[in-house]
């Protein structure tokens, strides 16, 4: 683990077994850590943010380490797609958002923190005394950075990036399903003339390394990535000490096809996106809405679409767009959930079963379910697996209850060929983003979800504010 610009063992020596997905061999291995190298770590961000040289730092500096950073993965991409593809079954097609989109984002907090308005001037008050004052957007101080396995380097950047840009010190405690990408950034940080405690990873399999870092008074500020369960948790924790908290959880997004789009181009792109990394993706669109008319059509094409194109096999082949689940305990909790969607009356139109021939790793068939109602439990919770429930509805407002009708607001699609017919669609939609056509502006845009999807947003200028303070300065004139 990297603790207080050290490399060191867990202090119990244990370590955690990490396997490849795709053949369940031991590719690595990782430490376990104990709360006690936990609260080493919190102990050395709180002393690089409060007594070391980190906050003398300026913006022009914080932004030539987050470039040289980014240099750094570029450098050395070809190691982390090693990591992704073995450890994460991360398939090429997933490459851009897990290797190159990072590197993006690093450049776009650099860029961005050397014009944020850390000072802001505030308008002043009337009167026969003259008043300044400013709006000045401190550090949040000690960050507990939570990341998740499914997208490993692009999650921890989300949080990495802004925190760093804005000059706080963070704790990273990667799930235990993905450790080693932050453990490669941490050799990258060593590089970056990042002063020692600034940065921290540990490593480990207990939850209550989670419990700690959200429960420490040393702690100012959690962000992490997950389950809406598990967010949940987390900010029962954070709550003891009234601490910052930011969280980025599941989804249920609808993707929304009107009658004006072609249903031959509405196949792929109403099917892929939840064969993408065996959909494990919070903002995947799980739920595909059609007109009711439209809907064996477009079943019909969707089936045709992925017993055509969608290749099931280990991440290494680049030919694969469909990769195993991460562990058996989730494949398992997915084949539960296609049971559920038998049982409760829905079509099982293509796949739910294991692939022949892949009798190692935890693959699952790509799975549609046809004409599923909204009511049903496959239709309302988070699978996080290669399956799609197609919805019909009857006409645009019926569409719009239906994508509303969710506990998750994260995302959401809507296909059409009418974009401004789209833009009113989408400002109905009560989720954190809409994505009209596939279109998406992942450096800029704000990132994160309504209702249970989430609290606060990752993201260009937005990312950077989740990692301030504000304070009000005023004085005479």
């Amino acid at each position: 683990m990297y603790i207080d610009g050290k490399w060191v063992e867990s202090s119990s020596g244990a370590t955690t077994r990490l396997p490849n997905p795709a053949t369940e061999e031991i590719v690595a291995s990782a430490p376990d850590a104990s709360r006690d190298d936990l609260r080493r770590a919190i102990g050395a961000a709180r002393r690089a943010f409060d007594h070391g040289p980190w906050r003398k730092t300026t913006p022009d500096d914080r932004s030539k380490i987050l470039l040289r950073l980014a240099d750094g993965i570029e450098r050395r991409k070809e190691e982390f797609r090693d990591l992704l593809v073995r450890a994460h079954a991360a398939e090429h097609l997933t490459h851009p958002i897990q290797l190159d989109m990072p590197v993006e984002l690093l450049r776009t907090y650099a860029e961005l923190v050397v014009r944020f308005p850390f000072d802001e001037p505030l308008p002043t008050p009337g009167g026969p005394a003259e008043i300044r004052s400013l709006a000045v957007h401190q550090p949040v101080g000690v960050c507990g950075l939570i990341p998740t396995w499914n997208f490993p380097l692009y999650t921890t950047v989300q949080k990495l990036g802004p925190a760093l840009a804005t000059g706080c010190s963070v704790v990273v405690k990667p799930s235990p399903w993905g450790p080693l990408v932050d453990l490669l950034v941490a050799e990258l940080i060593e590089e970056c003339d990042v002063p020692a405690g600034v940065y921290n990873v540990v490593t480990g399999e207990s939850p209550e390394l989670g419990r700690e870092l959200a429960e420490s008074p040393e702690i100012d500020k959690i962000s992490f990535t997950g389950s809406a369960e598990t967010g949940k948790a987390v900010m029962r924790a954070a709550a003891k000490t009234l601490k910052r908290v930011h969280l980025e959880l599941g989804g249920k997004s609808a993707s929304i096809i009107l009658d004006d789009y072609d249903l031959d181009a509405a196949a792929p792109g109403a099917a892929s996106p939840t064969f993408f990394h065996a959909g494990q993706g919070c903002a995947i669109t799980t739920r595909v809405l059609v007109q009711r008319r439209r809907h064996d059509a477009l079943v019909e094409k969707m089936v045709g679409f992925v017993r055509g194109t969608v290749v099931v096999g280990d991440p290494a082949d680049p030919s694969v767009l469909l990769g195993p689940l991460i562990r058996e305990e989730r494949r398992r909790a997915v084949e539960r959930y296609i049971e559920l969607g038998r049982k409760e009356g829905a079509e099982l139109v293509t796949g739910g079963g294991r692939p022949a021939g892949l009798d190692a790793g935890w693959f699952l068939e790509p799975t549609i379910f046809a004409n599923v109602t909204n009511e049903m439990r496959i239709a309302r919770e988070e699978i996080f697996g290669p399956v799609v429930s197609v919805i019909p509805f009857d006409d645009e407002d019926d569409a719009v209850r239906i994508a509303n009708d969710s506990s998750y607001g994260l995302y959401g699609g809507i296909m059409t060929g009418d974009t401004a017919r789209g833009l009113e669609l989408a400002r109905r939609i009560r989720t954190g983003g809409v994505s009209i056509n596939n279109a998406a502006n992942l450096p800029y845009a704000p990132f994160g979800g309504f209702k249970e999807s989430g609290i606060g947003r990752e993201g260009g200028i937005f990312g950077l504010r989740e990692f301030t303070e504000v304070q009000a300065l005023a004085w005479p004139g």
